[in-house]
């Protein structure tokens, strides 16, 4: 469409200027001319859903459905909700000028996660991804297609349970230093921001069990680790620019990617991968050899199938591959774990109840004053029902999205090839059809029989199918581990504001204001 206006452009020039003469100046209608040609390819995509017959709000010329999506006074999870009502669980938007398919019909999703993996096994992100810094599209979270097959394949061996059995231990020293910090806090009467608190314990944790690391955040978070931490997974109105910019004009990504104007920030992206780089090179100079991510990540071997869509047998992960690795282990982390840690202390200080009955099984499982092991940390079922009940209420990541590859029919409708797919997480985890009482923090459903009963559809706080997080089982670990020592020191007594409200822009759970916790020493005897 876009080139029989090209050509039509010209002629119709040609056939006003014969027309009018010198009536009308010539600046003013290549002006007027300009103006229907770009308007034309404002809303060139437009009819997309309407020729596919599926059914959707109408777009803005440009922008599509952005302006309500991501208006601070409406937001995607209102805005999605009140077109799930009524669209249908299956609806067409537009980011910005790209057609996506919002998708809250538990089948369907598992459809695009599950039963037709291979065909939306890429992740779909505003840009093509060329937002990311090249370092960042080789982690096994951004990778797309056999890179990503290999990828995974490779590091799946690193996340066993023999594996995560032996990283115990480092991260209850960790989990410890936590402790230690919130009792010493406790005992000063001093409230903590939560956020920095644990986005310091799970630095520390990441860079002790990936490099052998001890940076000590909590005593230091004006240290550069953290700060730069902190820097990369903020964003402010530089980043919504650039999201904007790739988004109505992709013509413009090759010259974004070759000045690293992306999603991260490129000085934080340097200051991890020169660190990360000699980190890695002095260990590939030791003899010694050591038990963690790193030292797995440089035995990882790929022996390839043809169902891997590749026959290279005996690869080895590439320096950069590594360094990639290590990196999502601290965005992950920091951004991940950190804010489920902080919606979970949230919660329990809000429900005493819940906070009683983790401190009883921690000590009926654990003990008092023992350390606990990974076969502990398995039998604490109540507890960890309260950590999935805390990431269905906030899940890390509030959107999964999708980039279907091939022409499929997807939930009865024809959907090309290109075509964006977006699982709404937070919808899906507070809708009253899927849970009963979703506003509610009720552990119990994540419990036996009811358990059993929830669709594994409808909770997909890690994701769900091959793509699942590669990291759910340590990431699980690093918070139980903190609850066990923290809970066993200190009472959470309150956590503010006293209604939390929280951002969407970036598909990433924030707290509007930052959640506050008051604590108080324990006494267990």
């Amino acid at each position: 469409m876009l080139t029989s206006y090209i050509t039509w452009f010209p002629r119709c020039i040609t056939n006003i200027m014969d027309s009018w003469g010198q009536i009308v100046p010539t600046w003013f209608l290549l002006a007027c001319c300009s103006t229907v040609l770009f308007y034309l390819y404002g809303i060139q995509t437009h009819k997309f859903w309407k020729n596919l017959g599926v059914r959707g709000p109408p777009p803005v010329p440009f922008f599509g459905n952005i302006p309500e999506l991501f208006d601070p006074a409406v937001g995607f999870r209102a805005a999605a909700k009140r077109w799930q009502g009524i669209y249908g669980r299956v609806f067409g938007v537009f980011f910005f000028r790209k057609p996506v398919l919002v998708v809250t019909d538990p089948e369907v999703i598992k459809q695009i996660l599950i039963k037709d993996f291979n065909v939306f096994v890429d992740r779909y992100f505003v840009g093509e991804g060329k937002l990311q810094n090249p370092l960042i599209r080789l982690t096994v979270f951004f990778a797309q297609g056999t890179t990503w097959r290999r990828l995974r394949k490779m590091m799946t061996p690193s996340f066993s349970s023999a594996k995560l059995r032996f990283l115990t231990s480092g991260v209850n020293k960790m989990a410890k230093q936590l402790s230690d910090y919130l009792y010493t806090s406790a005992v000063e009467g001093r409230p903590l921001e939560a956020k920095w608190v644990f986005g310091a314990y799970i630095l520390d944790v990441s860079a002790a069990m990936t490099f052998g690391l001890d940076l000590d955040s909590l005593n230091n978070l004006e240290g550069p680790f953290i700060q730069r931490a902190k820097s990369l997974v903020t964003v402010d109105r530089a980043i919504q620019f650039k999201l904007t910019l790739a988004g109505i004009f992709p013509a413009c990504l090759p010259l974004l990617e070759f000045f690293n104007i992306g999603y991260f920030k490129y000085t934080d992206i340097c200051f991890f991968r020169d660190n990360l780089r000699a980190l890695v090179r002095e260990r590939v100079s030791q003899a010694e050899r050591r038990d963690d991510f790193l030292q797995l990540l440089l035995e990882a071997e790929f022996k390839g199938s043809k169902e891997d869509g590749c026959t290279i047998s005996g690869s080895k992960l590439s320096q950069d591959e590594i360094v990639a690795q290590a990196l999502l282990f601290i965005i992950a982390g920091y951004d991940g774990s950190s804010g489920a840690l902080q919606f979970l202390y949230y919660q329990l200080a809000r429900h005493q109840e819940v906070q009683a009955k983790i401190l009883q099984e921690i000590l009926d499982e654990v003990g008092e004053d023992q350390e606990p092991t990974y076969e502990n940390c398995q039998n604490l079922h109540y507890t960890e029902a309260a950590i999935e009940e805390t990431l269905r209420m906030y899940p890390p990541i509030l959107l999964l999205l999708r980039n279907c590859t091939k022409d499929t029919e997807l939930g009865g409708t024809f959907i090309p090839a290109g075509t964006g797919v977006i699982v709404p997480n937070f919808n899906i985890g507070r809708d009253p059809e899927l849970f009963h009482d979703p506003e509610e923090f009720k552990p119990e459903r994540f419990l036996g029989d009811a358990r059993l009963a929830i669709n594994p559809a409808t909770f997909v706080a890690f994701g769900l199918g091959p793509r699942q997080c590669i990291g759910l089982r340590f990431a699980m670990l690093q918070v139980k581990l903190a609850l066990v020592y923290t809970l066993r020191k200190v009472a959470i007594v309150s956590a503010s504001p006293e209604v939390l409200e929280t951002e969407d822009f970036t598909g990433v759970l924030t707290p509007k204001i930052p959640i506050m916790l008051s604590l108080a020493p324990r006494d267990l005897n």
